[in-house]
């Protein structure tokens, strides 16, 4: 289920203006010219695209969060000032499926390439190049699968903190096993994250389809 990274030269992102266009096949080394707005926008349109909107819905109406306590959110609005940190950012549950759907490699390398990233905020400049895009992945059914399973979840459990503190434990291994190098770590970790993950049915039905 992995996706595709593209070469720049390749490439032809729709929102890259005709100039820009022309810069990026002038360039030898292969690299594409781009903005800081641009690759915000990419981001967006591609966690759109596997389908994070299921998965979000969910966890907030049953008190997560990613931006709690945000100065730059607003109470029945949203995001009043996209970043490209917050962008590039996972919560545990995204994660996890990026990490199952072999996603999340990838994912993290593009993001590598952006300079500037901070805590909810970045110093990233407004025109920079980059070596590859990525084509969104077709795994929507993967997210419609772990948001019902997370629905059923929290039918059985009347801990209010039950979303957040699952999206902490799921991310906390997540990370582990996907940046660990010993194989006996590995081993316990992934079994753990297997432990964690194993009510969820509809996401494991849906991954073997």
């Amino acid at each position: 289920m992995s996706g595709t990274r593209k070469t720049c030269r390749k490439a032809n992102h729709p929102t890259i203006s005709s100039k820009k266009k022309v810069e990026v096949e002038n360039r030898k080394d292969g690299k594409c010219v781009t903005t800081r707005e641009e690759v915000i926008q990419f981001g967006i349109k591609y966690l759109e695209g596997i389908g994070s909107s299921y998965i979000c819905q969910v966890c907030i109406s049953h008190g997560g969060s990613c931006c709690l306590d945000c100065r730059h959110l607003k109470y029945g609005k949203g995001c009043q000032q996209r970043n490209i940190s917050c962008t590039a950012w996972l919560c545990g549950f995204l994660k996890f499926i990026f990490y199952e759907a072999g996603l999340l490699q990838e994912w993290n390398q593009f993001w590598d390439q952006i300079p500037g990233q901070d805590f909810r905020k970045d110093h990233t400049p407004p025109v920079f190049v980059i070596q590859t895009w990525l084509e969104v992945p077709n795994v929507q059914l993967l997210s419609q699968a772990f948001a019902q399973d997370l629905t059923d979840l929290v039918k059985k459990n009347d801990n209010p903190y039950y979303i957040s503190e699952l999206n902490n434990e799921i991310d906390w291994y997540v990370t582990r096993s996907f940046s660990y190098h010993d194989p006996e770590v590995l081993r316990v970790v992934r079994k753990k994250l297997k432990k964690i993950t194993r009510d969820f049915r509809h996401f494991q039905s849906a991954k073997e389809r």
